[in-house]
């Protein structure tokens, strides 16, 4: 492990600790305004993006860092880029998906869109209404979308959002997991 996905969450975690991300988003969450919540979210992830350093685009958040100028690339929530490229079309260094929608099958979709980017570190964001509804939405995500996965130098984070523990926003809400390819299953983050 690079220690990407680790660093990426931390400076994450900085930033939607402001109350600029942490009151909107938690307002969202406990009032089940999806729409919001997504929005909020991305902003949040873009911030947290450029703190590493790096260029993002992303729904609201236009940059001019390919030949084509887009909000999002490959129908993918949250595009990272470094912040200088070498070239005109240089490869992300960081994707995301923030699915807002509960159903397993939608979830799966969004992890298995990321899994198939090249680059370091590619992330999903998703919700259960109890945290110990956590664990069998790993074993599931696991099982069907990336038992045959491993790719050297990337990293997959899973991150799962509670509702039940709004409250408790970021630190109790936001649980983060990591991709162990050897292990074939996700393993806490933190």
């Amino acid at each position: 492990m690079s220690g990407r996905a680790l660093a990426w969450y931390r400076t994450f975690q900085r930033e939607v600790r402001g109350a600029r991300w942490a009151d909107p988003l938690r307002e969202a969450a406990l009032n089940q305004r999806l729409g919001d919540w997504t929005r909020h979210l991305t902003d949040a992830v873009v911030s947290a993006c450029r703190a590493m350093g790096w260029t993002a685009v992303g729904r609201g958040h236009l940059a001019e860092v390919l030949p084509v100028v887009k909000q999002e690339y490959l129908a993918l929530d949250v595009m990272a880029f470094p912040s200088e490229p070498r070239m005109p079309w240089p490869r992300p260094v960081a994707v995301f998906e923030l699915e807002n929608q509960e159903r397993e099958e939608i979830i799966a979709c969004a992890l298995w869109k990321v899994s198939l980017i090249r680059c370091p570190l590619k992330g999903v964001f998703c919700y259960r209404q109890k945290p110990e509804e956590i664990g069998e939405r790993l074993r599931n995500l696991s099982a069907q979308v990336l038992a045959g996965t491993g790719a050297e130098g990337e990293e997959i984070v899973l991150v799962v959002g509670t509702r039940s523990r709004a409250e408790d926003f970021p630190d109790g809400f936001f649980k983060p997991y990591r991709w162990d390819g050897g292990l074939r299953q996700f393993r806490p983050l933190l």
